[in-house]
């Protein structure tokens, strides 16, 4: 005999209440309370004061709760998420039996996309009034998969190559057909889609009278061909107009990247962790490089939370000299894995800037004050066991003389000539493209203050003459630097010598100390909530387009992961106790922000009563 279950036909009653059905450790206790504590009015959410007028609106409140149960259990789709709320038994004592739609639910988060992230910053600051969140953090980026094909996205050096590609298909088509000697003298002119539509115009003179010939299939083939052109074109002349690299048609606000060794169209996201792997910050950016991110998420937690000094562990990738200045200059202590496991200390190097430093100045925690004591070669107090030493320094620097020996009264075609006749390349200032000594055009890559690096790797792929031995077949020009010599004998291109002038500046020399035993706790930080979110929750891809919808969203992920987290090392019932006997909320507002605010509260209350 099996064991068997009740008769679905016959009467029966519940427990007393829904919630004789719900575990007792269930995460939606330590929700519902978090969520009944805050304050959605001075959030700015959408409906957090009802409308006296027409159907009345879901709480926001019952929005977050369903958000962030859902997406606990993987449930992230608006469409899952409506059918969840009738399913789920867990869900529906959460929600208090309401059943919205899914349009309801996709519209909530994306009216408040930007509120989210305070509701994230909230409960954190619960955790630090509680005394579980550490100024201690450890930083790394992950990719995430945007809402954008590779198809979809565009580079200049990949339009190029589909330009030249389709302007081949036509002249090899042209080839194809038994065409009279009037064709012949037109050859030259193929490539110019003006004269592509000449040819079409006057195509009954050109084909012989063939039978066979149909010429309304050759001309409508054809004038696919244009108007790929034509659309090639377009985004490249979008890409140029906008100072860009490449385009993502789907989702502007994403970059083509390199994610698990293969190239995905993504953002990448900066995440926060502290010792007790609560992400106390993320910042969702489309840079595929982590370099120079250290002081934009780090002084923003650090002004959140209210911390004197942040300390922020990174790995190797966010080795940047004038990042790490910046960041001691907010607050900040980077602790950098060095690029030599062996080094004790790391040396930065700022400019120098008189100033009268006071003791209060010293003693002060104020990223100002601490910036000053810095740039006059004096270590503020907050830094006494972080720094080693300090010292002002002449220093010399070397200043380029111009290069520019050709000018835009070349031509691109004078320069691609130039570039393959002198083995050389040559660099067009007006369209900013370089051309190398097989005749290939690079596009711009990157640049910084002193530099732009061009890169066409389709071409150095297939290329029978390589330049350069280095795997990254890149080439570096000086801001006004025309003509740049290869040399093969080298790992990299070099550039051609340029005559530099000398300028004597004071710096000011700072050696920090590294703490090897935080750096060796990087990974067991940082690596967690990255692989939480990609296999426990299968978050390696987002749902919305753009850089706020994606925060929003992210916001979610992040917060239900620390409420998780939160309830196995604190206790589901000290949070719910904590939370019910909450007042207020915790996060401070700027001031202009909460003036506003207090204005919408009082407006709208007066409607309301």
């Amino acid at each position: 005999m099996y064991k068997s279950g009740f008769n679905r036909d016959q009467l029966a009653l519940f427990p007393t209440s829904i919630s004789d059905m719900i575990d007792k450790d269930s995460i939606v206790f330590v929700i519902d309370a978090f969520v009944d504590s805050l304050d959605l009015v001075s959030f700015n959410f959408k409906y957090a004061i009802p409308s006296t007028k027409g159907n009345r609106p879901y709480d926001p409140k019952d929005m977050i709760k369903l958000y962030l149960f859902g997406y606990k259990h993987k449930q992230r789709s608006s469409r899952t998420l409506a059918y969840f709320a009738k399913s789920n038994i867990e869900c529906y004592w959460l929600l208090k039996g309401l059943t919205p739609d899914f349009r309801t639910i996709a519209d909530f988060r994306k009216d408040n996309k930007d509120n989210l992230k305070k509701v994230f910053y909230e409960f954190n600051l619960s955790l630090k009034d509680l005394g579980y969140l550490s100024d201690i953090n450890s930083l790394d980026g992950t990719k995430i998969k945007a809402v954008n094909s590779k198809d979809k996205n565009y580079t200049l050096n990949k339009i190029d190559d589909r330009i030249k590609k389709l302007n081949q298909h036509i002249s090899d088509y042209f080839n194809m057909l038994e065409l009279n000697d009037e064709l012949e003298n037109k050859q030259d002119y193929v490539n110019d889609i003006d004269n592509i539509n000449n040819l079409i115009s006057d195509i009954d003179n050109i084909i012989l009278k063939d039978k066979n010939i149909d010429k309304d299939k050759y001309i409508s083939e054809l004038q696919s061909y244009i108007d790929k052109l034509n659309n090639y074109k377009a985004i490249e002349k979008t890409i140029i107009d906008n100072g860009n690299t490449q385009i993502s048609l789907t989702d502007p606000e994403s970059k083509l990247m390199r994610n698990n060794g293969k190239f995905d169209v993504c953002f990448n996201n900066q995440v926060l962790v502290d010792e007790n792997h609560f992400v106390t910050d993320f910042l969702v950016t489309n840079n595929p490089a982590d370099l120079g991110s250290i002081t934009d998420i780090s002084s923003n937690a650090k002004e959140v939370y209210n911390f004197d000094t942040l300390t922020n562990i990174t790995d190797k990738g966010y080795n940047d000299r004038k990042d790490m200045i910046s960041a001691l200059e907010n607050g900040i202590i980077p602790q950098v894995t060095p690029l030599n496991k062996d080094d004790k200390t790391i040396e930065l190097e700022t400019d120098y800037i008189e100033n009268d430093i006071t003791d209060e100045m010293i003693n002060s925690t104020n990223p100002d004050d601490i910036k000053k004591c810095l740039r006059a070669g004096v270590i503020p107090n907050v830094y006494k066991d972080n720094i080693s030493s300090i010292d002002v320094v002449d220093s010399y620097i070397l200043v380029d003389a111009d290069n520019n020996s050709i000018t835009d009264s070349f031509s691109e075609q004078d320069l691609r000539d130039f570039a393959i006749n002198n083995s050389c390349f040559t660099r067009h200032f007006s369209s900013n493209k370089v051309f190398c000594p097989m005749g290939e055009t690079l596009r711009k890559k990157s640049s910084n203050k002193k530099s732009i690096r061009y890169c066409n790797k389709l071409a150095c792929k297939n290329c029978k003459n390589p330049c350069t031995s280095s795997s990254y077949k890149t080439v570096d020009f000086s801001i006004n630097q025309s003509i740049l010599i290869p040399n093969k004998s080298n790992s990299s291109i070099k550039k051609t010598k340029k005559k530099r002038n000398k300028v004597k500046v004071k710096k000011v020399v700072i050696k920090l100390n590294l703490n090897k035993d935080l750096i060796s706790k990087r990974m067991a930080l940082s690596e967690l909530p990255h692989a939480q979110l990609k296999r426990a929750r299968a978050a390696d891809y987002v749902l919305l387009k753009g850089i706020k919808k994606v925060t929003g969203e992210c916001s979610i992920y992040y917060l239900s992961e620390n409420i998780l987290h939160a309830q196995n090392l604190i206790g589901g019932d000290k949070l719910v106790n904590y939370f019910k006997n909450k007042k207020h909320n915790l996060l401070n507002l700027p001031t202009f922000l909460r003036f506003w605010q207090n204005i919408y509260i009082f407006f709208f209350s007066i409607v309301y009563i």
